[in-house]
């Protein structure tokens, strides 16, 4: 389910992921083609959790996505992708004295759907770019 092989050789693989992700609105923290290592996240805020906290004492401030990818060539013509996804989200509750208490959870994702979107997403981004140097 988080692994998937591709056709084409490690350097356009890991091009074309980092293009993916970049248009998935994630922020690529660590890229190192070298390694095969890629690692990026997003968050998406709350523009409404102030007014939540005001009246209701507890507020989601934000959901958070972090995703691993680890790009390995077999030979030169074959890559393999290894996929780790992660999904969480922020809330903040008011305390005693207006402290302010900070709730953080997250936790990977097993839905084999959601792997296969994203590899799938993968495989036509590496297509678009073939088209484009040939």
């Amino acid at each position: 389910m988080t692994t998937k092989q591709f056709e084409t050789n490690k350097s356009l693989v890991f091009k074309s992921t980092i293009s993916l992700l970049q248009s998935e609105s994630y922020l690529v923290e660590d890229a190192n083609e070298n390694t095969g290592l890629i690692r990026a996240s997003k968050r998406i805020e709350n523009k409404n959790a102030a007014s939540q906290r005001f009246w209701t004492g507890t507020s989601k401030d934000a959901n958070t996505s972090k995703v691993s990818f680890y790009i390995e060539d077999i030979n030169k013509d074959l890559s393999e992708v290894k996929l780790t996804l992660y999904e969480g989200s922020e809330s903040t509750s008011l305390g005693y004295w207006g402290t302010k208490n900070k709730d953080i959870k997250e936790s990977m994702v097993y839905e084999a759907e959601i792997y296969n979107n994203w590899f799938n997403n993968l495989r036509a981004e590496i297509e678009r770019r073939k088209a484009l140097t040939q």
